[in-house]
């Protein structure tokens, strides 16, 4: 999901360097195209669990929630805040 959605922001960073109506093009689709507001909406869903995701680990190379009670807690922890920043990735996007 994170490569596809990548492609896509890709290609629109592409178009709006490329003229000033291509920047209008993308701000216009992004304001107003259901497609591209939800592969918005995912990519940053994406990019916010794999950052939660990324710091869970950091902190267990630190030697914290080794254990299984903690691997558990903080596998809850890691769903239960990745599922705030949808929600809020939601609310910045629509």
């Amino acid at each position: 999901m994170l490569f596809i959605g990548l492609l896509f922001l890709m290609w629109a960073f592409q178009v709006s360097l490329s003229s000033p109506a291509g920047f209008e093009a993308v701000r216009e689709e992004m304001a107003h195209g259901f497609l591209a507001r939800l592969v918005l909406w995912g990519l940053l869903s994406a990019l916010g669990f794999h950052l939660v995701a990324g710091v869970r680990h950091l902190i267990m190379d630190m030697g914290h929630g080794e254990t299984l009670e903690g691997g558990q807690r903080g596998a809850q922890l890691t769903i239960i805040i990745s599922a705030l920043l949808v929600v809020m990735a939601g609310v910045w996007v629509w």
